[in-house]
């Protein structure tokens, strides 16, 4: 079977890496400061959550399974803490998905069959880009109310370092 584009496995796989590990860290980032400047400390413990558990799913490990699963139960935990059952109806559960992905994929079951493997894949990218899209919300939310607040003091413009 001929195929259709010139590009190589290998190649399809370092992009779909770097493009996770681009939103990964952007999601940390996004998470840290937010804390910085007084935000929702969910979106930083459930970033390193994230980046767990991707790490254990790529890499050859005997007991990722276990892992991943007390990851996606640890984040859940945290949110459930945090908002008491009220937590799927905030915005930092959408961290969740993602989450729930990482823990289908780490099982095995879904390496067998290469479509629902890149349908998962592609489904992981598209929850990162909404977690992504949410801290980014939260955070211009967090901005502006801080702008409302303005008194004149230059550690307002810049957060609160």
């Amino acid at each position: 079977m001929k195929q259709i584009l010139p590009f190589s496995h290998t190649l399809y796989a370092r992009l779909y890496s770097f493009l996770l590990s681009v939103l990964l860290a952007y999601c940390l980032f996004n998470a840290i400061y937010s804390v910085i400047i007084g935000g929702k400390s969910a979106y930083l413990f459930s970033g390193l959550v994230l980046i767990f558990q991707t790490i254990l799913v790529f890499k050859a490990s005997l007991n990722k399974k276990i892992y991943n699963v007390l990851g996606l139960i640890g984040l859940i935990l945290c949110l459930v803490y945090l908002h008491h059952w009220a937590f799927l109806f905030q915005h930092e559960s959408i961290a969740i998905l993602p989450s729930v992905i990482l823990a289908l994929l780490s099982l095995g079951y879904f390496s067998l069959q290469h479509l629902r493997l890149n349908l998962l894949m592609v489904a992981l990218l598209f929850g990162l880009f909404i977690l992504a899209y949410t801290q980014y919300h939260d955070l211009n939310t967090l901005q502006n109310y801080y702008n409302s607040l303005h008194t004149g003091e230059t550690w307002q413009q810049y957060g609160a370092l």
